[in-house]
């Protein structure tokens, strides 16, 4: 009995795990509203900066221009479970860069994001 009692409370414990989430980096670039009302040739870094906050790294190129790369990692419960990726994904991973001009004007914008 004492076996199974602990394999009952394994099980439980490993249930509630796979329902609980983690998220790291800036979550603002899951907006997609937020994200579309950056405007290439109009939106200014400080009006990046209120939309999505600080980025999280500031990548200066030698003519001046400015690469702002934002990153959200969002890790499930079941990440922390060994084997657990063999039954669906564990990580969502989205990246959004905005390349400014030298007087800090939008010039692109770019966004990825991958399943693990």
């Amino acid at each position: 009995m004492k076996f199974s009692h602990s394999l009952i409370v394994a099980c439980l414990g490993l249930s509630l795990l796979g329902g609980c989430a983690t998220n790291y980096g800036n979550p603002s670039i899951a907006d997609e509203k937020k994200v579309a009302a950056i405007e290439v040739g109009k939106s200014t870094t400080k009006d990046v900066e209120a939309l999505l906050g600080k980025p999280s790294y500031v990548q200066t190129e030698e003519g001046g221009e400015q690469v702002w790369m934002y990153q959200n990692v969002n890790l499930k419960g079941s990440a922390f479970v060994p084997f657990a990726a063999m039954f669906g994904s564990t990580m969502s991973e989205k990246n959004l860069s905005v390349r400014f001009t030298k007087k800090g004007v939008v010039k692109a914008t770019g966004a990825g994001q991958k399943q693990l």
